[in-house]
């Protein structure tokens, strides 16, 4: 399980050292499973990339991940078509990675890997670790898994570790017009492990969104159908989910667990999830056969 990768690093961050514009190509059998760093399309500690670009390549068959983004800011992934892909297809890495765009890329069958992190045993088709980048007019369907999984981390891990920079305070860039379909567990996933949740605030990047004062943040326009769950936030503050259509999820359409800042109500204007101007349709006639 060995291709070919495309590995784009400068010697300094944020020097403008290098660009990347990666277009209209076909990727095959690609990336080295069991090794990390070892991805088709790879940036990599770079900060502001400007200028770089995905543009409409096709990524399958590959042995680790599709796309990876990290350490990197200000990346135009667009136009993309991903198919059978061991281990998180669009990865955003660190947790310092900011106003990177995501958008009108297709993935198919983000696969169970078993090679790299723990994460990828239970991948999700786009991994994003800080809320602040634009993920718009995507679409999945067939994960092994989850369709998009934000874990919001309390501090970047990895090469970025540092105290001084918060995520799960960070602002929500933008989440709309999305779709997951057909995915084993869940079209949107807020979960991070053994910590408080996604709480954004108004902070700001000069003090690494450590402070600042309870915002809501929105995920619209979302469809969900024929997931085992269509959307799910464990722990998560005021988090808007809105102009929803989910239908024909196995379990639920959508699930609010241990809401962070709801003491004896819940609503925004507590700090909880809210859920609004959507549809959750138990069984259509889409499935009744």
């Amino acid at each position: 399980e060995m291709g070919a990768i495309i590995l784009i690093h400068a010697k300094e961050i944020d020097k403008h050292l290098v660009t990347a514009r990666i277009s209209y190509t076909e990727f095959n059998e690609v990336g080295q499973a069991f090794r990390v760093g070892r991805y088709p399309i790879h940036f990599h500690i770079n900060g502001n990339v400007t200028g770089s670009y995905v543009r409409g390549n096709a990524i399958h068959h590959s042995y680790n991940r599709a796309c990876t983004i990290h350490a990197v800011n200000n990346l135009l992934v667009e136009h993309n078509v991903v198919f059978d892909i061991k281990g998180l297809s669009f990865f955003v890495e660190d947790g310092i990675e900011e106003d990177n765009v995501l958008q009108y890329n297709l993935a198919v069958y983000t696969r169970q890997s078993n090679s790299l992190l723990n994460p990828d045993i239970q991948p999700g088709s786009f991994w994003i670790v800080n809320p602040n980048n634009i993920v718009q007019h995507n679409a999945v369907a067939g994960s092994t898994h989850f369709g998009f999984w934000y874990r919001v981390l309390q501090n970047p891990d990895g090469p970025s570790r540092t105290n001084s920079f918060c995520p799960a305070g960070a602002p929500m860039g933008r989440f709309y017009n999305n779709s997951a379909h057909s995915n084993g567990l869940y079209g949107i996933w807020i979960f991070t492990a053994g910590e408080p949740g996604w709480i954004p605030r108004d902070g700001s990047r000069e003090t690494g969104y450590c402070s600042g004062n309870k915002i809501t943040a929105t995920f619209g326009d979302f469809i969900a159908w024929n997931n085992e769950i269509g959307v799910e936030v464990v722990e998560g503050g005021a988090i808007r989910f809105e102009n929803m259509t989910l239908l024909d999820n196995e379990k639920s359409g959508v699930e609010l667990i241990h809401a962070t800042g709801a003491q004896r109500q819940n609503g925004e204007e507590y700090g909880a999830p809210t859920f609004k101007n959507s549809v959750v349709i138990a069984h259509s006639k889409l499935t009744e056969n």
